[in-house]
């Protein structure tokens, strides 16, 4: 394995980590997958949050989230940085689609654990 496939493989790990974490778990367990403070780039401005932006229970009580159907590419990487595309549909538990997310992730790795440390993305109804 090439060192690039092993540091896609150590992202790949933080990433299904935090979908696990949006479909069944918390805030704060995704916060723990976040450097803090974490940008996150809205439609009109660029923000340093303090705290994860989402509340996953939330979500999934608001818009009947169960699980999503995402592809990752790691688009690029490097000992420390990676830029991660996200391409999502997130899905109810019967498997109708709610919205579509395309998404870029900009992660860091500090102190030997990869954190999402920037993100922006663009959502648009199924």
């Amino acid at each position: 394995m090439s060192r690039r496939d092993g540091l896609v493989v150590e992202v790949m790990n933080l990433l299904h980590r935090y979908q696990q974490a949006i479909e069944t778990g918390t805030r704060d367990e995704i916060q723990a997958m976040v450097h803090l403070p974490v940008a996150y780039i809205t439609e009109d401005s660029v923000q340093m949050r303090e705290r994860y932006p989402f509340d996953p229970v939330k979500l999934r009580e608001a818009t009947g989230f169960h699980h999503g159907k995402s592809t990752y590419t790691v688009v690029h990487v490097d000992e420390t940085k990676a830029h991660v595309q996200i391409d999502a549909t997130r899905m109810r538990a019967d498997d109708s689609p709610i919205e579509v997310v395309g998404a870029y992730y900009i992660l860091q790795k500090r102190d030997g654990d990869w954190k999402i440390a920037a993100f922006s993305g663009v959502r648009t109804p199924a």
